[in-house]
């Protein structure tokens, strides 16, 4: 449950999830809206290592390590209905629901942002395999691995559930709201979360709002944390041997999975989630970016950025593409956030996002200011396939080469970004040798990667903001109108993105041969 209270300085949101501490006030985000030293010149933005060791330096104090335990209890999950083309699950939330999971022939997925359900289904048939009841609102996408699904609830809780059974295996009080999604990778979780208190009497980093940690993925033994300027944005991202993250602020940084020591942290106003790679020993990171905003005279802009070396150095910038999808300007007036209001009101955020979202971050740099639409946000999140780049920017597919940047082909998608609100399309996935996206106008696409043209469509019913995945021939997407549709192609050929990001890794990458 939820409360407001009325306060001398206007309305703000005073969150109980449960039993938990009301989070902290005030703190403006490390990345301003405003042109950062060294933007004028490099696309890649500002280094700010320092500053992000500082914060986390014995200066001050570190995030608290007590947690709370979450609980779940079963349920009777709601029965499947044959379609056409395959099944469905309509839930009683009618809320949105996120991009499913598919691990060892089950699909998992939340029951909407404005339930407290959590479900596994055989993904052939739609039978339910099983249903929990969570302490809190709004699962995540999971990440499954090692026979363990983990996955964040808006209000508060990591669960760490057994992937056959559903038994709960630990779960952790972090904070309220979560934002982001967990990742898996060398045995270990990574998520982040608002810190609401510290270990000790030091004084809080002031620029820091959240904290990103990493837990066993076994029994969710604490190894390492670290202060941030703002949440994750969309998911954490295991690549190799290392860590990356793109904050809502518009930070990037690269971390030791182990430890949490940072190779680099750059304020570069990035609206995407990294995707790396290597050829030849070196390192290539791709990500999309605001344009300086200084030069922003007509509204917001976005590019693609390819910067490479362990300490990145910028290779190109795309053509800047005018971005209405992003600027909050626009955006507040659209579909999609009036729809994000009214479910933030259905978990108890009448006045709109906490302090302690720092939504203020995401505002300014993506557009999206409520907690439900900060967790659906996936942005033109780049998918690599070869030496090609996909992504979806607001209006329209783009396909670039990842050598130069130059664009190879574009796909109009059909609606009004300002209208509609956000991007008309999903982040692309890779499978089959096609490029498939999902979109506002109820379909799956499946794109030529070479031409960009549609070579089939499937038919949905509902709009679509979360990344489809695919596997064994099956397409399973969540909608915004609180169904998990699944669809037989029956073209086995079609596999291997059971995941958001393709894998519990979240990686965005795909090797073509």
């Amino acid at each position: 449950m939820r409360i407001t209270q009325l306060v001398t300085l206007g309305l703000v949101p005073l969150l109980a999830c449960g039993s938990g501490t009301a989070p902290p006030r005030g703190g403006r985000p490390v990345a301003s809206p405003g042109a950062a030293k060294g933007e004028l010149e490099a696309p890649s933005g500002e280094d700010v290592s320092k500053q992000v060791e500082e914060m986390n330096s014995a200066t001050f104090a570190r995030p608290s390590r007590e947690f709370r335990r979450g609980h779940v209890s079963k349920r009777i999950a709601p029965a499947a209905v044959k379609t056409a083309s395959g099944w469905q699950v309509k839930f009683g939330s009618g809320a949105a629901v996120t991009t499913p999971a598919v691990y060892e022939g089950m699909v998992y997925t939340s029951g909407g942002f404005n339930s407290k359900e959590f479900y596994a289904f055989e993904m052939a048939t739609g039978k339910p395999t099983w249903a929990i009841d969570l302490d809190d609102d709004g699962p995540s996408t999971a990440a499954c691995a090692e026979r363990v699904c983990v996955f964040n609830t808006e209000s508060c809780t990591i669960f760490a559930v057994d992937s056959r059974t559903g038994e709960q295996l630990w779960s952790w009080w972090l904070g309220d709201p979560l934002t982001s999604a967990p990742t898996i990778g060398a045995g270990l979780v990574f998520t982040s979360y608002p810190a609401a208190s510290a270990d000790d009497d030091k004084p809080r980093p002031p620029s820091a709002t959240h904290a990103l940690a990493a837990f066993d993925l076994k029994t969710g033994a604490i190894k390492w944390q670290m202060w941030l300027d703002s949440d994750v944005m969309s998911a954490p991202v295991v690549a190799g041997e290392f860590l990356y993250i793109s904050t809502f602020a518009g930070t990037v940084m690269k971390l030791e999975p182990a430890t949490g020591k940072v190779r680099y942290a750059i304020r570069s106003r990035a609206t995407s989630a990294p995707v790396i790679t290597w050829e030849g020993g070196r390192e290539s990171m791709y990500y999309t970016r605001r344009g300086v905003a200084a030069e922003e005279v007509n509204g917001a802009e976005e590019m693609i950025i390819r910067a490479d070396d362990n300490h990145p150095k910028t290779k190109y910038k795309t053509k800047k593409k005018p971005a209405k999808y992003i600027d909050f300007s626009e955006q507040a007036v659209s579909g999609h956030a009036a729809k994000s209001k009214a479910e933030d009101s259905g978990n108890g955020f009448g006045s709109g996002a906490p302090v302690a979202a720092n939504a203020e971050s995401a505002l300014f740099n993506v557009g999206v200011g409520s907690v439900s639409s900060m967790q659906t946000f996936q942005g033109s999140r780049i998918l690599h396939l070869g030496k090609t780049n996909v992504n979806t920017m607001g209006d329209e597919v783009v396909a670039t080469s990842a050598d130069t940047g130059d664009e190879l082909w574009s796909f109009k998608l059909d609606g009004d970004t300002r209208v509609d609100g956000g991007h008309l399309g999903t982040a692309p996935l890779a499978a089959g040798g096609r490029v498939l996206i999902g979109t506002l106008k109820g379909e799956i696409l499946e794109l030529d990667p070479v031409k960009g043209g549609v070579s089939k469509r499937h038919t949905v019913g509902a709009p679509v903001r979360s990344q489809p995945v695919v596997d064994g021939g099956w397409i399973f997407v969540g909608t915004d109108d609180g169904r998990l549709v699944a669809i037989d192609t029956r073209d086995r050929t079609l596999t291997g993105w059971p995941m958001w990001g393709g894998n519990a890794g979240r990686t965005g990458a795909v090797a073509v041969k």
